[in-house]
């Protein structure tokens, strides 16, 4: 594929849409993700701490959205350490859900 074949498919694929914007709303979820994750880490900690237990429900929702992430990738693109690393998130999520719900019926 040439440089004016490469031009052409992404003027289609981005048709209609403002290029800067696309970025910037991609690295603001980006952000978005950190800021969440650093709170979630800070509320787990300070539950930790005045509870002396770890909820597992935090972990569970973060671990959720990253295999959720990472499965988005893994169909788009295809590339098979994207599917590797969806599946451990996937591991992950489970065993925090499981690891929630025995915290919910003690």
């Amino acid at each position: 594929m040439n440089r004016e074949q490469i031009l052409e498919k992404s003027r289609q694929e981005n048709r209609g849409q403002d290029v800067a914007n696309l970025e910037v709303s991609r690295s603001s979820t980006v952000f978005g993700w950190v800021v969440s994750v650093c709170l979630l880490a800070v509320v787990a900690v300070t539950e930790a701490i005045k509870y002396g237990r770890m909820n597992s429900g935090i972990f569970f929702a973060v671990m959720a959205g990253l295999s959720a992430i990472f499965i988005c990738k893994y169909l788009k693109l295809r590339k098979k350490h994207e599917l590797y690393i969806s599946i451990v998130y996937v591991i992950a999520a489970a065993a925090f859900l499981v690891s929630w719900i025995l915290q919910l019926v003690k």
